[in-house]
């Protein structure tokens, strides 16, 4: 054992005054004996990541993102992403785009914040074919081309020009994944607005969200020339994230919970 972790170690072992050191002990025990492998980079990951529960580093991402990227799997295959042009937006770490350019697609992530950017740089530094950019999603972002497919997941809903944005997205592909929250409405002209935290890292940058009822989505998309495929479906599920519910049409905001995910595809695109 190096002598370093030897004295740490003995320091740990004197500083127990109650029971409720021990586990901030242990877990800087853990970081201690892991330091010994790590690359810098690597151990400045996992003390920001074990430092933080808020926003992107909830713990509840991880199996929502299992459950998300299984469902891309199930439309689409493995064999699809080989070679595709895919661009993820909102990509907060860029762990779904990270996903998909590890099994063969060339991915470029877009995302508002530039602290969450360089987290995803860092953390998926040694995947060649993923680039992650800072760009407000506000904006129109066409210039960075066209693309096989754009997901769009947990973004929709933290934007205050929702049309504008499906637009861009409209003109730069023929399939675009779209996940996001809803309002309980079925008027197609429906659409709430409501104040986010600009300071949250995964909220409104300027700090106000959307909260768009789901035929108001599947309106815009009919009108740019894009069917709509739903997926509306328990196995999205998780906790209180809700995809299968039924409206009772009562403009319910549904915080976080109410969510639908759906496939647009251009009514000219030829079918899979």
């Amino acid at each position: 054992m190096p002598s370093r972790l030897r004295r740490t170690l003995s320091r740990l072992r004197r500083s127990y005054r109650t029971v409720t050191d021990l586990p901030y002990a242990v877990r800087r025990l853990e970081a201690l004996l892991l330091e010994t492998t790590l690359t810098p980079v690597e151990r400045h990951l996992m003390l920001d990541a074990m430092s933080r529960t808020d926003g992107l580093f909830d713990g509840t991402y991880d199996v929502w993102r299992v459950k998300r990227i299984n469902k891309v799997l199930d439309i689409y295959g493995l064999e699809y992403f080989c070679g595709k042009r895919v661009l993820e937006l909102g990509a907060g770490h860029a762990d779904i785009g990270a996903f998909f350019a590890e099994i063969g697609a060339d991915v470029l992530c877009l995302e508002g914040r530039q602290e969450n950017v360089n987290y995803a740089r860092l953390k998926h530094r040694n995947i060649k074919n993923l680039k992650c950019e800072q760009v407000d999603l506000e904006a129109d972002f066409s210039n960075f081309g066209r693309f096989d497919l754009i997901i769009n997941f947990g973004l929709l809903y933290h934007l205050r020009k929702v049309e504008e944005h499906l637009k861009c997205c409209f003109s730069m592909t023929d399939d675009v994944l779209l996940e996001t929250v809803v309002c309980d409405s079925t008027d197609p002209n429906r659409i709430f607005f409501v104040d986010e935290d600009a300071a949250a890292n995964e909220e409104a940058l300027g700090g106000v969200g959307s909260r768009p009822s789901p035929f108001y989505i599947e309106r815009i998309a009919a009108e740019n020339g894009f069917e709509a495929v739903r997926y509306f479906t328990p196995d999205l599920n998780y906790q209180r994230f809700e995809y299968n519910w039924e409206h009772k049409n009562n403009n319910r905001l549904g915080d976080w919970w109410l969510r639908r995910f759906w496939r647009l595809r251009r009514k000219t695109a030829s079918s899979d």
